[in-house]
């Protein structure tokens, strides 16, 4: 496996959520700080949810610099996010 270094990044960061819990409150808002500082963020628009984590967020969890996961009351029961969470733990 390359190292983050050996490899370019497209992401600064990766957020990991639940979008029911909190895309349009805490997410929003820390999705715009990161914009004005500008820190090139992964978004999720338009990605089709299934069973399995899309192919789309597999590449940006690995061509992103850091992941920020915010846990909140339905994370842990979303299978999306704790594949996302077994993917950024790799």
């Amino acid at each position: 496996m390359a190292s983050s270094s050996s490899r370019s990044l497209i992401y600064d960061v990766f957020p990991s959520f639940s979008g029911e819990d909190v895309r349009g409150s805490f997410l929003s808002h820390l999705l715009e700080k990161l914009q004005r500082k500008v820190i090139t963020t992964f978004r999720d628009n338009g990605i089709e949810r299934s069973r399995r984590i899309a192919p789309e967020l597999l590449s940006a969890i690995r061509d992103s610099r850091i992941s920020i996961v915010v846990f909140s009351k339905k994370y842990a029961s979303s299978t999306w996010c704790l594949n996302e969470l077994a993917e950024i733990h790799k």
